[in-house]
């Protein structure tokens, strides 16, 4: 934890888990905006935007192979999605988690012949529910907290 409870946390200290894939780190990640609706007889729901992710193109296929699987089949490719922050120390203080994710959009960035910058890889994907947890003096350890409070 911070020695300051009052100095924010950097975006640069993170990491991406994704149910079932071992390559899943990110260079960057694009929040979902969560957004209360009215719905019928004034019940209340919660509508996101999709969840972004970016990374260095590496000899992994397994973002792709999500998206592909999703593309082919609606009963393929919901996953749980969690991105975790982490202090300066690499102390976990926060975690998204994203349940029910499916990838809706793939892509890769341009080449370029006189460039030199990382090929970026990017899955967009749906999100059907968010929870958050953040870390106290009294409790850090964030892996060890339920699915759903």
């Amino acid at each position: 934890m911070s020695s300051d409870a009052r100095e924010p946390f950097v975006n640069a200290r993170f990491r991406v888990e994704i149910e079932g894939l071992q390559g899943s780190g990110a260079t960057e990640v694009i929040f979902p905006e969560a957004r209360i609706v009215e719905g019928r007889k004034k019940t209340r729901a919660v509508q996101y935007t999709n969840l972004t992710l970016r990374r260095g193109l590496t000899s992994s296929g397994e973002w792709y192979q999500w998206w592909d699987r999703a593309r082919i089949s609606s009963k393929a490719g919901r996953k749980s999605v969690s991105v975790v922050l982490m202090d300066a120390v690499r102390t976990d203080v926060a975690r998204w988690t994203f349940r029910d994710a499916v990838p809706v959009a793939y892509s890769v960035s341009p080449l370029h012949a006189l460039g030199n910058q990382p090929v970026i890889e990017t899955i967009e994907v749906s999100v059907d529910d968010m929870r958050a947890w953040y870390a106290d003096a009294a409790s850090t350890d964030l892996n060890k907290r339920p699915a759903h409070p």
